[in-house]
Order: C-alpha cells, then structure tokens, then sequence
C-alpha cells in the first residue's frame, strides 16, 4: 500500500470511522443512559457531540504544532502512531482484553456524563488522536489534504451525534448491532494495514528498511 492509497478520501474515513466512529459508541450510551429521560439522553448527546468536534479539530488543526513546541519529530509521532493504532486494532479483535464499562451509581450531570466517559475515552480514544495526528502530520504541508481531513471529522462527528440521539432504539433493532460488530471486525484489518503501512514509511525514511 503506498502514501497515495492513505491519502484516499475513502481510506481516511474508514480509519476515522473505526476509530473515532459509532459502532463503539451505541451500546455503552445505551447503557449509561438506560434509566434516564429522553431529554437528559438528548442533552448528554448535544453536549459530547459539542465537545468532541471541538477536540478533534484542535487536534487536527493544532497537533502538529504541539509536537515542534515539543521538539518532536514527525517521524517518532508517525510510528508512536502507528503502534497505538496496531495495539487498539488487537485489542478490538480480543474483546476481552478491554476493561469493563463502568455505569455510576449515581446520575452525574448531562455536562459530567458528556466529558466522561462519553467523550473521553468513548468518542475519542487514545487511538483516534493518534490516528487524527498521523494524517494531519503526514499532509501538514497540503491545505487541500488538511480540508479533507476536517470535512471527514465533521462527517464522523455528525455520525456519532445520530448515534449518540438514536442509540436506544438502534439496539432494539434485532440483529442490528451483531452486524455492525461484525463489519467493525472486517474493517479492523484495514487499520492494521495503516499502522504497518506508517512504520513501514517511518523506517523507510531513518533508512532501516527499504
């Protein structure tokens, strides 16, 4: 797979929607949202919805920023990257490894729900920053690239929100919820293939491997 099959618009979104999209979203929503009104859900899925765009297009538009403050190089942010996203496609593929959800025993605020652990780590894992990070620093020098990438966040983001507003009655619909496991599954090996595909560029270019 070369650079020019991860500068895909289709390639970008998958990665995007694997990492940063509904499909993990759905149930623990349900879950923590389970003995609440409909507007309490409404108001929790408004707000993370708010603040999760907002966090990953900081991300998008400011990380690679961060990294020269902290005298980074792109490269070691590159393959950093591409190991988490290697670590968190393993980890959807054995379920079991992960740690189990847990729903407060209290009702927090619609505003506490929505930062945690709605937004962080629901909505934003570990694994889509630093999928958000490897792309912005791989085109960082493309503004056409950069637009892509935002235009791609909202889309998601606008797939999370729906999630978020429906996911009471998405889980009600039989079978539903095993096919997307199942098509989130598939589309796991594909970002598998982005993280060896980001080493592989890192090492390429220190010279390692040819």
């Amino acid at each position: 797979m070369e650079l020019a099959m991860v500068a895909d618009p289709k390639f970008i979104f998958t990665i995007f929607f694997l990492t940063l999209g509904p499909v993990k979203i759905i149930s623990p929503f349900a879950r923590l949202t389970h003995e609440a009104t409909p507007n309490y859900r409404r108001d929790v899925a408004i707000r993370a919805a708010i603040i999760a765009t907002t966090v990953v297009l900081l991300v998008a538009l400011l990380g690679h920023r961060l990294v020269v403050n902290y005298q980074l190089s792109f490269d070691s942010l590159r393959l950093a990257g591409g190991l988490v996203l290697l670590i968190s496609a393993l980890l959807n593929t054995f379920p079991h490894l992960q740690p189990p959800l847990e729903v407060p025993k209290t009702q927090p605020t619609a505003m506490q729900l929505a930062i945690t652990p709605i937004v962080s780590p629901i909505v934003i894992p570990p694994v889509g920053v630093a999928a958000i990070l490897i792309f912005s620093t791989m085109f960082q020098e493309d503004l056409g690239m950069e637009w892509l990438i935002v235009r791609t966040l909202l889309s998601v983001m606008a797939i999370d929100f729906l999630a978020m507003l429906f996911a009471h009655k998405i889980i009600k619909v039989p079978g539903l919820m095993q096919v997307l496991t199942l098509a989130n599954l598939v589309l796991t090996f594909v970002q598998v293939a982005l993280a060896i595909q980001v080493m592989l560029i890192v090492l390429k270019s220190l010279g390692i491997v040819r």
